[in-house]
Protein backbone atom coordinates (compact mmCIF):
# COMPACT_ATOMS: atom_id res chain seq x y z
CA UNK A 1 0.00 0.00 0.00
CA UNK A 2 1.30 3.43 -0.93
CA UNK A 3 1.59 5.73 2.10
CA UNK A 4 0.21 9.18 1.33
CA UNK A 5 0.70 12.35 3.29
CA UNK A 6 -2.44 13.46 5.08
CA UNK A 7 -1.52 17.10 4.48
CA UNK A 8 -3.96 18.55 1.98
CA UNK A 9 -2.93 21.24 -0.44
CA UNK A 10 -4.74 24.08 -2.12
CA UNK A 11 -6.46 23.99 -5.50
CA UNK A 12 -3.48 25.64 -7.19
CA UNK A 13 -0.99 22.88 -6.35
CA UNK A 14 0.54 20.96 -9.28
CA UNK A 15 -1.31 17.69 -8.52
CA UNK A 16 -4.73 19.32 -8.45
CA UNK A 17 -3.86 21.56 -11.39
CA UNK A 18 -2.97 18.59 -13.63
CA UNK A 19 -6.07 16.61 -12.54
CA UNK A 20 -8.36 19.55 -13.36
CA UNK A 21 -6.54 20.07 -16.67
CA UNK A 22 -7.13 16.40 -17.50
CA UNK A 23 -10.87 16.66 -16.82
CA UNK A 24 -11.13 19.86 -18.90
CA UNK A 25 -9.18 18.24 -21.74
CA UNK A 26 -11.48 15.21 -21.81
CA UNK A 27 -14.53 17.50 -21.54
CA UNK A 28 -13.34 19.33 -24.68
CA UNK A 29 -12.67 16.04 -26.51
CA UNK A 30 -8.95 16.78 -26.79
CA UNK A 31 -5.88 14.56 -26.51
CA UNK A 32 -4.58 14.24 -22.90
CA UNK A 33 -1.13 12.90 -23.87
CA UNK A 34 0.77 15.93 -22.50
CA UNK A 35 -0.87 15.50 -19.07
CA UNK A 36 -0.12 11.81 -18.53
CA UNK A 37 2.87 9.50 -18.39
CA UNK A 38 3.53 7.18 -21.31
CA UNK A 39 2.67 4.21 -19.06
CA UNK A 40 -0.58 5.69 -17.73
CA UNK A 41 -3.33 3.27 -16.73
CA UNK A 42 -7.00 4.19 -16.52
CA UNK A 43 -9.17 1.86 -14.47
CA UNK A 44 -12.94 2.24 -14.77
CA UNK A 45 -14.64 0.35 -11.99
CA UNK A 46 -17.71 -1.82 -12.80
CA UNK A 47 -20.77 0.14 -13.93
CA UNK A 48 -23.77 -0.15 -16.23
CA UNK A 49 -21.68 0.11 -19.40
CA UNK A 50 -18.75 -2.03 -18.24
CA UNK A 51 -20.15 -4.60 -15.75
CA UNK A 52 -16.67 -6.11 -15.30
CA UNK A 53 -14.88 -2.78 -15.30
CA UNK A 54 -12.28 -1.75 -17.85
CA UNK A 55 -8.56 -0.99 -17.90
CA UNK A 56 -7.11 1.24 -20.60
CA UNK A 57 -3.66 2.35 -21.66
CA UNK A 58 -3.02 5.71 -23.32
CA UNK A 59 -4.00 4.53 -26.81
CA UNK A 60 -7.29 3.10 -25.50
CA UNK A 61 -7.96 6.30 -23.52
CA UNK A 62 -7.47 8.38 -26.65
CA UNK A 63 -9.74 6.05 -28.65
CA UNK A 64 -12.40 6.38 -25.93
CA UNK A 65 -12.30 10.16 -26.13
CA UNK A 66 -12.75 9.96 -29.91
CA UNK A 67 -15.67 7.54 -29.53
CA UNK A 68 -17.25 9.89 -26.98
CA UNK A 69 -17.30 12.62 -29.64
CA UNK A 70 -19.47 10.37 -31.83
CA UNK A 71 -21.87 9.47 -28.99
CA UNK A 72 -22.32 12.92 -27.44
CA UNK A 73 -22.96 16.36 -28.94
CA UNK A 74 -21.39 17.82 -25.83
CA UNK A 75 -20.29 16.76 -22.38
CA UNK A 76 -19.79 18.78 -19.22
CA UNK A 77 -17.89 17.95 -16.05
CA UNK A 78 -18.84 20.05 -13.03
CA UNK A 79 -16.18 19.52 -10.35
CA UNK A 80 -18.09 19.67 -7.08
CA UNK A 81 -15.36 18.69 -4.65
CA UNK A 82 -11.61 18.15 -4.68
CA UNK A 83 -8.89 17.12 -2.30
CA UNK A 84 -5.29 16.27 -2.93
CA UNK A 85 -1.64 16.23 -2.15
CA UNK A 86 1.38 16.53 -4.43
CA UNK A 87 1.02 12.96 -5.71
CA UNK A 88 -2.66 12.07 -5.21
CA UNK A 89 -5.89 13.87 -6.13
CA UNK A 90 -9.56 12.98 -5.69
CA UNK A 91 -12.27 14.80 -7.62
CA UNK A 92 -16.03 14.50 -7.28
CA UNK A 93 -17.71 15.34 -10.57
CA UNK A 94 -21.27 15.80 -11.80
CA UNK A 95 -21.16 14.74 -15.46
CA UNK A 96 -23.75 15.18 -18.15
CA UNK A 97 -23.73 14.41 -21.83
CA UNK A 98 -26.14 15.38 -24.57
CA UNK A 99 -26.57 12.37 -26.85
CA UNK A 100 -25.75 12.64 -30.54
CA UNK A 101 -27.22 9.18 -31.18
CA UNK A 102 -30.00 7.03 -29.72
CA UNK A 103 -29.00 4.92 -26.73
CA UNK A 104 -31.49 2.46 -25.31
CA UNK A 105 -34.75 4.35 -24.83
CA UNK A 106 -33.00 7.72 -25.13
CA UNK A 107 -33.15 9.65 -28.38
CA UNK A 108 -30.57 12.05 -29.80
CA UNK A 109 -30.64 15.28 -27.82
CA UNK A 110 -31.50 13.55 -24.53
CA UNK A 111 -29.21 14.17 -21.57
CA UNK A 112 -27.46 11.44 -19.61
CA UNK A 113 -26.15 12.20 -16.12
CA UNK A 114 -23.69 10.58 -13.72
CA UNK A 115 -21.84 11.28 -10.52
CA UNK A 116 -18.20 10.32 -10.84
CA UNK A 117 -15.38 9.93 -8.33
CA UNK A 118 -11.93 10.25 -9.92
CA UNK A 119 -8.70 9.28 -8.18
CA UNK A 120 -5.45 10.39 -9.79
CA UNK A 121 -1.91 9.29 -8.97
CA UNK A 122 0.68 11.86 -10.03
CA UNK A 123 4.36 11.27 -10.79
CA UNK A 124 6.74 14.06 -11.82
CA UNK A 125 3.84 16.42 -12.54
CA UNK A 126 1.98 13.98 -14.80
CA UNK A 127 -0.87 11.57 -14.22
CA UNK A 128 0.29 7.97 -14.01
CA UNK A 129 -2.92 6.27 -12.85
CA UNK A 130 -6.60 7.17 -13.02
CA UNK A 131 -9.28 5.20 -11.23
CA UNK A 132 -12.93 6.22 -11.50
CA UNK A 133 -16.29 5.15 -10.22
CA UNK A 134 -19.15 6.16 -12.54
CA UNK A 135 -22.65 6.18 -11.05
CA UNK A 136 -24.86 6.66 -14.12
CA UNK A 137 -28.44 7.78 -13.46
CA UNK A 138 -31.14 5.43 -14.75
CA UNK A 139 -32.22 5.90 -18.36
Amino acid sequence: MHDRSTTLVSANTPGITVAIAFVRTVEAGLDPTDLVTSDVVEEELPNRFFPNGKKRDLAEMRAGIEKGKTLFKKQSYDITNMVGSADFVALEVAWQGELAVALGELRPGATMRARVAYFFEIRDGRITKIRHYDCVEPF
